[in-house]
């Protein structure tokens, strides 16, 4: 049965394990449901995990409050080829501190607004507002080509 908190969270293969609740943000810790991932050097799935990094990323805010996921990008070993590996996250990019659904959102917000005006009403810096705007822009090409090439 899946918890409430992971229902509101809405994140898909995603459970809510715990969270905190300050003052003016709310942190959700999680863990995947899948325990295992596809190496990208030889495509074999591995279950063995070698290292955990943990790290918090920014997601739209709940009842007027910033909310941040804490999450476990695992690293895993794969048995075939022997290299290590990160996770791939459905719900973020590699390497980003802020989920896809946040991105978009403040992307979409500049349709109404400019980079500055954007990044003071979701708290970020302008230059973080950029990358999401490259970041975005660049996942919406690589999802046309792929529906042209297929």
């Amino acid at each position: 049965m899946t918890s409430l908190l992971t229902e509101l969270l809405n994140i898909e293969n995603i459970d809510v394990t715990g969270y905190r609740n300050d003052q003016d943000c709310i942190v959700f810790e999680v863990s995947p449901v899948c325990r295992e991932s596809t190496c990208p050097h030889c495509g074999h799935a591995s279950r063995r995990v070698h290292q955990n990094h943990y790290h918090l990323a920014q997601d739209l805010p709940i009842s007027g409050k910033d909310v941040f996921i804490k999450y476990n990008r695992r690293q895993f070993k794969c048995k075939t080829c022997q290299k290590p590996f990160s996770e791939a996250l459905d719900f973020m990019g590699e390497r980003r501190q802020y989920t896809n659904r946040f991105a978009e959102k403040v992307v979409s917000d500049l349709i109404h607004g400019n980079i500055h005006n954007v990044a003071i009403n979701h708290p970020i810096t302008d230059d973080i507002v950029a990358s999401m705007m490259r970041y975005v822009s660049q996942k919406k090409v690589q999802s046309t080509i792929a529906i042209y090439s297929a």
